[in-house]
């Protein structure tokens, strides 16, 4: 999320590495069934150096950010949904099932001393989501990490100073042992170009059954298939899992965005997310936000899934840039209203205009 007047990577702050994460995969349902240039530093060190035990919760948003000395939390969901919580479990307009669930609290930089430097939640049983801690870089990236029966696709791999391979293999074995299979590919694929959010590709390029689509428009349009960029959309079958590929430049040039099937999710990496949503090239950006409305039928989408958090819990309200303590986020999941919100937004604008949402910021560079 770079933008030319800001710097975008802070000062690093020393966190213990990565350790042996337990996630509750269990008897995961088939994929196509509901579901109840980089920085490498970290990278060498071993997952299973230490070891964080799973809590488990009788809500469907359980929250077990607390690592202790660990470098990794990981938080399941189990029980009966609460209506009341942030990661209840719920329905779209068309009835569909919306079974993925999230925390009610993401870490957030006020712990350092005993934050983890990623989080690992398992939102269901094939889908995954990391957040970068806060006190290893204020942008505090979220990653996603996608389980089909013949692929694994990550978005994302971070801002640097983290063991991110590391991270996700460990879950991926996890996945693979839960499921009786011996190996799967993965697809490291990035929302976009910057920094913050490729800063870990170098980790797992070289791997085996490893994929890394470099975050190029042309790269992106050839591994998908894309040869009417940006107008194609493009689907990836994951195997039992179909995603939708959407360019969406404006933020930046190879920008995409992803809508999963199976979770409902649409994945709009910095292009919306509750903060500010820095724009490069305006035009491009309004012309996105039309095709993304248009391509994505709003009845199948439980929730709209950004790449960072920096709006408070107070509409209107963010957190001064570059800070790296964030109590009092805003939930990380908007809706469809969101971005109809926000395309009505800008499609209205006769020239951009920085224009403050209670849910996020429009910000023309």
């Amino acid at each position: 999320m770079a933008h030319e007047l800001e710097p975008r990577r802070g000062a690093l702050r020393s966190l213990g590495g990565a350790v042996a994460v337990a996630l509750a995969f269990g008897d995961a349902p088939a994929c196509g069934q509901a579901a109840g240039g980089g920085d490498t530093s970290g990278g060498s060190e071993s997952i299973a150096d230490n070891t964080t035990v799973l809590a488990e919760s009788t809500t469907s948003s359980a929250d077990t950010s607390g690592g202790g000395s660990s470098g990794v939390a990981a938080s399941t969901s189990s029980g009966a949904a609460d209506p009341s919580s942030s990661g209840a479990a719920s329905s779209t307009g068309d009835g569909r099932s919306c079974d993925a669930t999230l925390p009610d609290h993401w870490i957030d930089g006020t712990a350092c001393d005993d934050e983890p430097a990623i989080m690992v939640h398992q939102a269901d049983a094939n889908t995954v989501v990391l957040r970068q801690s806060l006190c290893t870089s204020f942008e505090g990236p979220f990653m996603y990490l996608l389980f089909g029966d013949d692929r694994v696709l990550l978005e994302d791999t971070g801002a640097g100073g983290i063991a991110i391979a590391a991270t996700v293999y460990e879950v991926i074995d996890q996945w693979l042992a839960a499921n009786g299979k011996d190996a799967i590919e993965l697809v490291v694929v990035n929302s976009h170009a910057h920094g913050d959010h490729v800063a870990g590709n170098s980790q797992f390029e070289g791997q085996p059954n490893t994929t890394v689509v470099q975050p190029s428009v042309a790269a992106i349009s050839e591994y998908f298939g894309i040869s009417d960029w940006p107008e194609q959309v493009a689907q990836y079958d994951l195997g039992g899992r179909v995603i939708d590929v959407v360019p969406i430049p404006g933020h930046q040039d190879a920008h995409i965005a992803l809508f999963d099937h199976a979770s409902g999710w649409l994945l709009t990496g910095d292009t919306l997310y509750p903060g500010r949503l820095y724009i490069e090239d305006f035009t491009a950006y309004v012309e996105s936000m039309g095709r993304l409305v248009g391509a994505i039928d709003p009845l199948g989408v439980c929730h709209v899934m950004g790449t960072h958090v920096e709006m408070t819990d107070v509409p209107g309200v963010d957190f001064e840039f570059g800070a790296d303590q964030h109590p009092g986020e805003h939930p990380l999941q908007l809706g469809w209203e969101h971005l109809v919100e926000l395309h009505d937004a800008v499609a209205a604008m006769p020239s951009p205009t920085y224009e403050v949402h209670d849910d996020f910021i429009i910000y023309p560079l």
